[in-house]
């Protein structure tokens, strides 16, 4: 079976960016009748080539398990539109019967490269889906912020209605736990704007970044007694471990206490009182790694690859005061430094922070 098309429709159909093909059945095979256009020449299956070849002699298993039902269904009269993958691209094929009489002898088709509108699409949706998860932490953080802030105002309205109306009741006891309520109100703002204002800043922080050959184990020494020494009473015990003769490593001091504090708070907030929280500094694989770890609620598997994304608190973690930042300025305060931090948990059975930098 031949068909013989003009060299001018030949040479038009090369300049095209479609491939364009007939195909015949014969004994439950199928053949190519003609095959041109741009497509068609680029993969070296012009009519020349493929004239009278079957789709199995031309086409790979796989391609062909996707082209062979289609075709059967267009020999049964049904035109049919489909993809299929062809040399690693996203081909969009049209198959059309073609009806003289009764019969259905042949049938037409068009192939047209579409990867580049797939990947344009795939870039699309996931730019949508990081639209959503932004509109979502948007949405947390408000409800998150708009609590948090209620809390202690509330508090220091009802501490101050208290002075207000009964001062002259009151003896000194309770006008100083009174006084030390709106104190205690007012650090607890304090602490949530300073959170707020280091996450808006932490990204113009490396014109602030001043790193000095520190050894890692007097900075940790020093910082960890700096912390212990503002929490009243010790509600934990907190040990330090150390291997000997470890290299000096790059380090803003600045920075790592607002590092190791963040963690050590999260810890404490998030572990039974009178629980231990280990500090481990080791040497591995060329790095310096500093390891946190509690005896906590632990982290659900769910919540773990989200746990540094501004904003993020667990379901299970809405009791607990927190504005879902400090996670995430410990992670660019790391990365500042060269650094990597990850995090080990199980449900229960708590959890430990792994800070890794590069040796000075």
């Amino acid at each position: 079976m031949l068909l013989t098309l003009p060299d001018e429709v030949r040479q038009l159909l090369r300049l095209v960016q479609h491939h364009v093909f007939m195909i015949y059945g014969d004994e439950d095979e199928y053949y190519f009748l003609f095959s041109e256009g741009m497509i068609a020449e680029q993969y070296n299956i012009p009519t020349r080539f493929v004239r009278n070849k079957s789709l199995t002699e031309i086409f790979t298993p796989y391609t062909y398990s996707i082209l062979y039902p289609n075709v059967v269904k267009a020999f049964k009269g049904i035109s049919t539109q489909f993809e299929m993958m062809y040399r690693e691209r996203t081909m969009l094929v049209s198959l059309e019967p073609i009806i003289r009489g009764k019969k259905i002898e042949e049938i037409m088709g068009s192939a047209f490269d579409i990867t580049v509108q797939k990947e344009a699409e795939k870039e699309l949706r996931a730019a949508l889906d990081k639209e959503r998860q932004l509109h979502a932490l948007k949405s947390q953080f408000v409800y998150t912020v708009s609590h948090e802030f209620r809390t202690p105002l509330t508090g220091i309205t009802m501490s101050a209605e208290l002075l207000q109306h009964y001062m002259g009741k009151m003896d000194e006891h309770t006008k100083r736990k009174t006084l030390e309520s709106i104190l205690h109100r007012t650090d607890e703002l304090t602490t949530l704007i300073e959170d707020l204002l280091t996450q808006s800043s932490a990204q113009s922080l490396s014109t602030m970044f001043n790193p000095e050959i520190t050894d890692p184990v007097f900075a940790c020494q020093s910082i960890i007694q700096d912390i212990a020494d503002t929490f009243h009473p010790i509600t934990h015990t907190i040990t330090f471990s150390f291997e000997e003769m470890l290299p000096a490593v790059h380090w803003d001091i600045r920075l790592m206490k607002h590092i190791i504090r963040n963690i050590l708070t999260n810890a404490m907030k998030y572990s039974p009182s009178g629980t231990t929280i280990g500090i481990r500094l080791y040497y591995t694989h060329g790095a310096i790694h500093l390891s946190i770890t509690d005896q906590g609620v632990g982290i659900a598997d769910k919540d773990l690859p989200h746990i540094f994304t501004p904003f993020f608190r667990s379901n299970r973690t809405e009791t607990v005061k927190g504005t879902g930042l400090g996670l995430s300025i410990v992670k660019e305060f790391v990365e500042l430094h060269g650094g990597t931090v990850r995090a080990e948990s199980q449900e229960h059975q708590g959890t430990t922070f792994i800070l890794s930098f590069p040796e000075a």
